[in-house]
């Protein structure tokens, strides 16, 4: 009996002390206990709302860039042939002419009287060919091993071509076959001519090369179309950005839309000018010419860009911004021409696609800048909204919540000298 009463005592002390283990917590220690988890829960919440925002916003300036600099690279690289292949050439290149005169580069500005009013326009002579034979067959003359056209006393009438070429050639511009009759053509970029007729083995000319300019077999061949750049903004009545105005858009518009003393304008029904990149808002060019200024050397080209300013050195001054080049205001008269241009300033702003509202900012109105950029001689807020300026309060909020970036590049044109 004794001993399990002794086992008896050591169970409930055992017991009692088990139950004394288990005892929760308290209020107060849960309270605490909470309020930590909270804090936290909402310090990673805050470090992923971060991170979230900077990833988008490191993902949206790349784009916005990436758009800029892929509009400018187009741009530049047509700049860079425009004029290739027009030497010979009598007449006028789609709507590239001024006042009836052929022209490698027409420049276009909204307001030539004084500072711009919303973006430039551009027009140039550019070459199409295709010297691959993965793609189609070749824009080449075909002859046999040794075979030339033209030479001494020889006239050029007609171009030999391989099979289904000038099918080809149609294929890729607007109006097909029909549209190639009277489309100038340049022989290896040397010399130019009008097509007067197509058939299956080649193209017939009209003026006829004359000699003796010669050609042999695998000589390219080149069309030649005046093409236009052009932003347009909003509201875009024409739908020319399918919904995603502003936007950059290119095409060759037709003659029949060009109207006298002025430029191709793609912002005009069945105009051919289709979107090529989105978030383009403003296009500003500028030009500086070699012997366009009597003052300057008797505006006798001498290889070297005019000093318009007369500071004895070539800077951003000798730009020429706001220019009718379709007349003949003072104080260069008849001396300033397109064809004397020998230098291009492009720039380029581009915008993100949308308003940009993250994580907690639906009912936020993001502020990007304060400032409104002038691009060239340009205000960039002129222009951009419906209404064509940025007069009001309401104008300027909107215009600050956009990310924007400005890209600028200089291009020699190599071609201008046709």
């Amino acid at each position: 009996m004794y001993k399990v009463r002794v086992q008896g005592v050591l169970v409930r002390r055992l017991l009692g002390r088990h139950e004394q283990g288990q005892r929760g917590f308290t209020l107060t220690e849960v309270m605490v206990a909470t309020m930590m988890t909270t804090a936290i829960v909402a310090a990673g919440f805050s470090a992923l709302v971060v991170s979230q925002k900077s990833a988008r916003t490191t993902g949206q300036i790349g784009q916005t860039q990436a758009t800029a600099r892929t509009a400018l690279d187009m741009i530049t690289a047509d700049l860079k042939l425009a004029g290739f292949g027009m030497r010979g050439l009598t007449t006028a290149v789609g709507g590239c002419h001024v006042n009836g005169t052929a022209a490698a580069l027409i420049p276009g500005d909204n307001n030539p009287l004084g500072a711009d009013f919303g973006s430039d326009t551009i027009s140039m002579v550019v070459p199409m060919t295709n010297s691959i034979m993965a793609v189609g067959p070749l824009w080449q003359v075909f002859l046999p091993p040794g075979g030339i056209i033209g030479g001494l006393g020889g006239l050029i009438t007609n171009i030999p071509m391989p099979a289904n070429a000038t099918t080809a050639m149609a294929n890729v511009i607007p109006g097909g076959a029909a549209a190639l009759l009277g489309m100038p053509v340049s022989i290896g970029g040397v010399y130019g001519s009008v097509i007067q007729a197509v058939n299956a083995g080649g193209l017939t000319l009209n003026p006829a090369i004359p000699g003796p300019i010669a050609f042999g077999g695998g000589a390219q061949v080149y069309l030649l179309q005046c093409i236009t750049y052009q932003v347009i903004p909003p509201p875009d009545a024409l739908n020319l950005c399918q919904g995603a105005a502003p936007c950059l858009v290119r095409g060759a518009v037709p003659i029949a839309l060009v109207g006298p003393g002025g430029p191709p304008n793609c912002n005009q029904k069945n105009s051919g000018c289709i979107p090529i990149m989105d978030g383009v808002e403003d296009l500003q060019l500028a030009y500086a010419c070699d012997g366009c200024d009597p003052r300057v050397n008797t505006a006798i080209p001498d290889l070297h860009p005019d000093d318009l300013d007369l500071s004895n050195q070539f800077d951003q001054a000798d730009f020429i911004t706001n220019r009718n080049w379709f007349g003949t205001a003072g104080p260069y008269g008849t001396y300033m021409t397109p064809r004397k241009i020998r230098l291009v300033q492009v720039n380029i702003v581009a915008r993100e696609t949308r308003v940009d509202q993250g994580i907690g900012e639906a009912n936020s109105t993001p502020v990007h800048s304060t400032v409104i950029p002038v691009v060239s001689d340009h205000n960039h807020a002129t222009g951009v909204f419906a209404l064509g300026d940025n007069t009001t309060p309401a104008q300027q909020a909107a215009y600050f919540q956009f990310r924007r970036r400005i890209l600028t590049r200089t291009v020699e044109l190599r071609n201008q000298r046709f």
